[in-house]
């Protein structure tokens, strides 16, 4: 007789495999659409772009085979009134019947692609292969020749009314001077995709001169292949058929008034607001209530000038600078005709502002869980967007972190505490009073930042003190892809206290001991950061690089050579200067991480980072402060290791076999990470990972073996491996990874590969617990 355990067991076995039938829905003269497989006879197609034409598609498959979403929706039961089954249902995907319909459908949308594409004698055929239910749709594509372009012509020989309106307002002048720069050039595809880039670029240019009311469909192409052969010469030509005399004049701005209390609501409703005006260098300037910010700021934000030419990319530009002064919720700009008969009309502009509110303030609590060491934190922010009338951005910060740690193996758990506060400052002027600087200030709205923190860190085993202090600039390019800081002064104070001297003498490395040691950090760091990732595309592919260089100590250095001061001997052979009463570090330090992230389809990704940095001590300080030197593991890095617990090199920081409290840090690192990030239901997303990479020490006093930069330092990098749970509320995603060892170069040469062994695997994994993406 069976017991009830054994029962149990096998119903449960039975429910798992009837859901896992994925053609539990599917009707007896049905077939479940397995796959959709499309091929072809060109090497220059990509089958990613074919596929965007198919019209009907399989379900969904999880790492290219799992059907997860399928086999959710087949867990539920036929009675759709049960609250479990709609939301099974809601969660999950339908089956995907075949259908000859849409099959056809995909026929035809891949033949128009690819005609768009200039293959204008493609032939897109449709196989399918039923089987158990299933069918297979297997699209053949035959490419045939491409067409190319032979000639191009800009020359109009139609002489109707409007191409005369076009020619006597100049238009048509302006149009064939621009043809130098066309993009349009024999031997290239007739592509669509490429005539429409052309259209905008002759369309943006001719709105930059002036011609307000331009539109692109005013811009046609006629190509002729009638010669025979592959080619076609191709006519570009502005229509001829338009009867509004207007599209084809030149405008100037005449007046520009800005509002800078606009209410739409009370606009609406028809509200009477009392306004009152002032005229600021010529701009007319609308206010209710009080004058909230300097006129100044605005008009030096403007692109727009009076008495010039209309000039669309100087609207464009007006918009994205007004946005990035962060002090407005709605930003509009307007232009209404004036009236005229000048060959040159003229417009009025109108820029109605909407302000946020100028004070705010913020509350968040946080819990952090790395492989068993809890804590928890919170902090509070006081932000004021407009301080002093000039669109300052000022914030005060107030932060605090209970931890739970384990210093070592087999240890006690002790608390550590820490505190701290920040002021920051962020002007849209530009201090800088160099006089040449007006046209960089107009090009790239720069920024000037200072701020002022201090934290502290409460131990059983010391505290420490840290002052910080910084000065600099934030500018970006007009495309807005290119983003650069410039901090002229960066400087951190770190004071020691109460550090315990048993402790200290367990150290037995200068890179460990200066991190508890008073030290100075004064430098100037220059960033640049590039993206183009589209906001308002989520789910397109983007490419993600970043670079960092930082010099320091070099001008305290210089100083203290020219006045000839004495250097301290604290201990042999160990000579350096000091400033404030600390010793001051001296390195210059360079690292740079790109990432590409590809969005393979609907909810799937992938995401490649790669991270390489150099830094070098020298001079009044042999090696990098803590805070400065690169460390390995953590929750955004290699995930497999808790942070600072992983090299330099294959040197394990041990005392009788057991880690003490992590500070495994170097002057170089590589790191390397693949994620593949899929979504499942509601809001939870997946993801697997993997994850490789090491630090390595490079500077000639360095003794601890393993932990030098080699020719064989491939040998020593780490590799860790996992997957992850993420909850996505798309303005917030908590993020769980395990992380587990797959190669620990810690180990002995033949003994590295952990991930079967009890060196490694789930035994020796790392459960993290973090906000937002890793990368």
């Amino acid at each position: 007789m069976e017991t009830p355990n054994k029962i149990t067991f096998f119903l449960f076995i039975s429910l798992f495999a009837c859901a896992c039938s994925p053609l539990k829905y599917v009707g007896e003269e049905e077939y479940l659409l397995d796959r959709a497989r499309v091929t072809s006879d060109s090497h220059e197609l990509k089958r990613a772009d074919l596929k965007k034409g198919i019209r009907q598609k399989p379900n969904t498959r999880l790492l290219a085979s799992v059907r997860f979403h399928l086999w959710l929706y087949n867990l539920s039961g036929r009675d759709t009134s049960r609250r479990l089954n709609r939301w099974l249902r809601g969660i999950g995907e339908a089956p995907v019947i075949y259908s000859p319909l849409l099959a056809g459908r995909s026929v035809r949308q891949m033949e128009l692609a690819l005609q768009n594409e200039g293959y204008y004698r493609a032939n897109v055929s449709d196989t399918v292969y039923f089987k158990k239910r299933r069918a297979r749709v297997e699209y053949r594509v035959h490419a045939g020749q491409r067409t190319s372009i032979e000639s191009v012509s800009f020359r109009s020989r139609s002489r109707s009314d409007a191409n005369r309106v076009a020619e006597r307002t100049g238009l048509l002048d302006v149009y064939y001077r621009d043809t130098t720069a066309t993009t349009l050039h024999p031997g290239q595809p007739l592509d669509i995709d490429l005539l429409d880039s052309e259209r905008e670029r002759i369309t943006e240019a001719l709105r930059a001169k002036g011609y307000y009311n331009f539109s692109k469909n005013f811009i046609q192409f006629i190509a002729d292949s009638t010669r025979g052969g592959e080619g076609a010469s191709l006519a570009v030509r502005i229509a001829d058929n338009t009867n509004d005399t207007n599209l084809f004049r030149r405008y100037f701005v005449r007046d520009i008034r800005i509002d800078l209390d606009y209410d739409q609501l009370a606009t609406m409703n028809g509200a009477d607001t009392v306004t009152s005006r002032l005229n600021y260098n010529g701009y007319t300037i609308i206010y209710r209530d009080g004058l909230k910010i300097n006129p100044k700021v605005i008009v030096e934000t403007i692109q727009i000038n009076k008495n010039e030419l209309y000039n669309i990319q100087q609207v464009l530009e007006t918009y994205s600078r007004l946005q990035a002064l962060n002090l407005f919720r709605l930003v509009s700009i307007e232009f209404k005709e004036g009236e005229g008969e000048s060959p040159v009309k003229p417009l009025d502009c109108t820029i109605r502002l909407t302000p946020l509110k100028r004070q705010s303030y913020n509350v968040s609590v946080e819990g952090t869980n790395t492989s068993g060491n809890l804590g928890i934190g919170g902090n509070f922010t006081y932000n004021h967007r407009n301080l002093f009338k000039g669109g300052e951005d000022f914030s005060i910060g107030v932060w605090g972190t209970v931890k739970k740690e384990r210093l070592r193996e087999g240890a006690g758990i002790f608390n550590t505490r820490e505190i701290g506060a920040e002021v920051k400052f962020v002007t849209p002027q530009f201090w800088m009073p160099v006089f040449w600087m007006k046209n960089f200030r107009r090009d790239f709205a720069p920024r000037t930042l200072l701020s002022f923190s201090y934290g502290f860190e409460d131990t059983p085993y010391y505290t420490r003190s840290i002052v910080s202090a910084r000065f600099g600039y934030l500018w970006r390019k007009a495309d807005k892809r290119w983003r650069y800081g410039l901090n002229i002064a960066d400087m951190n104070y770190v004071q020691m206290n109460n550090v315990e001297s048993s402790f200290i003498d367990s150290l037995k490395n200068e890179y460990i001991k200066s991190a508890y040691t008073d030290h100075m950090i004064l430098s100037a760091v220059f960033t640049a950061t590039y993206t183009d990732q589209l906001l308002t595309r989520k789910e397109s592919s983007y490419n993600y690089f970043r670079v960092n260089v930082e010099s320091s100590g070099n001008l305290l250095w210089a100083i203290d050579k020219a006045a000839g001061r004495t250097r301290q001997n604290v201990v042999a052979n160990d000579y350096y200067y000091k400033c404030l009463g600390v010793r001051y570090a001296q390195f210059v330090k360079m690292d740079a991480e790109y990432r590409y992230h590809w969005s393979m389809s609907r909810g799937n990704s992938l995401v490649w980072r790669f991270m390489a940095g150099c830094g070098y001590p020298y001079g009044n300080m042999k090696v990098l402060p803590i805070e400065e030197a690169y460390y390995c593991g953590g929750a955004n890095d290699l995930r497999a290791w808790q942070a600072r617990t992983l090299g330099p090199g294959s040197f394990l920081s041990a005392n009788n076999g057991r880690r003490w409290y992590p500070n495994s840090v170097g002057d170089f690192k590589l790191a390397a990470n693949v994620e593949q990030r899929f979504a499942l239901f509601w809001l939870l997303e997946g993801a697997i990972f993997v994850d490789a990479g090491n630090v390595w020490n490079v500077h000639p006093k360095e003794d601890r073996a393993g932990s030098r930069l080699t020719s064989e330092f491939y040998k020593q990098v780490a590799i860790g491996t996992g997957a992850g749970l993420r909850l996505n509320a798309n303005y917030f995603l908590l993020r769980f990874d395990l992380g587990i060892k797959v190669k620990d170069p810690t180990r002995a040469g033949g003994d590295r590969f952990v991930l079967f062994n009890r060196h490694g695997g789930l035994r020796r994994s790392v459960f993290n617990i973090a906000i937002g993406y890793p990368f």
